[in-house]
């Protein structure tokens, strides 16, 4: 008996350290208001990267990512999934509950959420590795990396086949 309570008191102990080592490892406080980002996403085959910018904005529980250059695109994301601005509204897109999960929990620093599908890893100064567990995202990520000092400023993701994305955020000016 005494045996089984040292047993539960080290396990404990060394949850919550995990957890907080976790919660240490995504240092940077939820994506909040208005930020701007560029996008470059470098395609297996493609001698340049292909790049893109706009704003992201978070509001509640979704996420407004709008595209400006080089060509004007509007997503609404949230946990019901990914909805592409057309025609005066926004039509969801089949199948994209998961990302639009993954994207907010990764914005939102969901640590239950991010523990549940992904191992944390240190990356170099100042990142955090996302190496994914299981299916659907360990077959389309190799992993996840994010850095930031004071906030998050920029997302890897670096794909099974060999492309890779990489989010640059940067505050927009007036923005909240």
């Amino acid at each position: 008996m005494k045996g089984l309570t040292v047993l539960s008191a080290v396990c404990c102990c060394w949850f919550s350290q995990a957890v907080l080592a976790t919660e240490q490892m995504l240092q940077w406080p939820p994506l909040q208001g208005k930020t701007g980002f560029t996008q470059l996403k470098s395609l297996q085959g493609l001698p340049v990267p292909l790049r893109s910018s706009g704003t992201i904005a978070m509001q509640d529980a979704e996420l407004l990512w709008h595209t400006t250059a080089p060509v004007e695109q509007k997503l609404k994301i949230s946990a019901a999934g990914v909805s592409q601005w057309q025609q005066q509204d926004y039509v969801a897109l089949a199948g994209s509950e998961f990302v639009g999960q993954l994207m907010l929990a990764v914005l939102h620093q969901d640590i239950s959420f991010i523990r549940q599908h992904f191992v944390l890893q240190p990356g170099t100064t100042n990142c955090t590795v996302l190496q994914p567990q299981q299916a659907p995202l360990n077959q389309l990520f190799r992993q996840i990396e994010l850095c930031g000092e004071q906030q998050l400023q920029q997302l890897t993701l670096q794909e099974v086949n060999g492309n890779q994305t990489v989010i640059a955020l940067h505050p927009e000016p007036g923005a909240q």
